[in-house]
């Protein structure tokens, strides 16, 4: 067990161009990002946040997004509360339930780790392990807190965004605690972490309340 959290602070990059980020997954060719008011999916440059490519969903109060190597994963927080499964171009191939999700809400976070698709989903504050050929549950453990959002792999620790406290929690694979590190407020931003991912040994977040998407360096 974590006796006290880390304190960090994040770094600013730039601004999305959606209305409120809520998703993130970074890929060499740069990082894909959900919105959940216009529903949009954007992959963005990492350098300067312009936009590469962007296509329409058909999700509600989109969340998560995540890339298994061939296909993008989004899910939808409101009704329909699914996972949807989209080609490059923005072609809907399939949806999968979400687990533990009750009538009003569904999934926040979703990771693609060795063949799985991982997913955060508030109403039942659990981190879930699913089969992607037909949405079974593998694993699950008690995620941080009752608003866990993003979710981020960086081959070692799956790491969990928990919006209402502002922290961002590592664990292994089986669900053991391995450290929790504590978002600081900055001069002009949140923090309000929603979407995470892992980029060349960094976390990045989106803040959904600003639209900035931020860096934070984990401390040695």
């Amino acid at each position: 067990m974590v006796a006290s959290a880390e304190k960090v602070s994040a770094t600013v990059k730039w601004y999305t161009p959606g209305p409120q980020p809520n998703g993130l997954q970074a890929t060499n060719d740069g990082v894909w990002v959900i919105d959940q008011e216009d529903l949009k999916v954007y992959l963005l440059d990492w350098s300067d946040g312009r936009v590469l490519r962007e296509f329409p969903t058909t999700t509600n109060h989109s969340s998560g997004i995540t890339f298994d190597g061939r296909h993008l994963w989004v899910a939808s927080t409101f009704p329909p509360i699914e996972l949807f499964q989209y080609s490059l171009d923005g072609h809907e191939l399939r949806r999968l339930p979400t687990p533990g999700a009750n009538e009003r809400s569904g999934a926040h976070g979703l990771e693609w780790i060795d063949g799985t698709l991982w997913v955060t989903v508030p109403p039942s504050a659990t981190t879930y392990q699913l089969d992607p050929a037909d949405g079974r549950i593998l694993k699950e453990f008690p995620a941080p807190g009752s608003r866990p959002h993003g979710l981020a792999w960086d081959g070692r620790h799956l790491w969990v965004a928990e919006t209402g406290k502002r922290t961002i929690t590592a664990y292994t694979l089986d669900g053991v605690l391995q450290r929790v590190l504590e978002l600081q407020p900055g001069p002009a931003e949140g923090p309000d972490p929603h979407g995470l991912t892992y980029y060349r040994g960094e976390l990045w977040y989106c803040d959904a309340a600003t639209k900035a998407m931020c860096s934070i360096a984990i401390p040695r």
